[in-house]
């Protein structure tokens, strides 16, 4: 899993642990997923200045 910063318009920022980050259909939240899938995390699109990837997930090899 990686860890996201998350910036909001007010400066607060704060940190999401997830494997991915996406946007719903509409774009007007993210989406936090885990590695199963599953959403661990929504944050609506107009309250974010940016999303900062902090750590790279390690790489899987079998």
């Amino acid at each position: 899993m990686a860890r996201y910063f998350i910036t909001f318009d007010n400066g607060m920022k704060a940190p999401v642990v997830a494997t991915e980050v996406e946007q719903n259909v509409d774009g007007s939240e993210y989406r936090f997923l885990d590695e199963n899938g599953r959403i661990v995390a929504y944050i609506p699109v107009i309250n974010v200045v940016s999303v900062i990837l902090d750590e790279e997930p390690p790489a899987v090899t079998d």
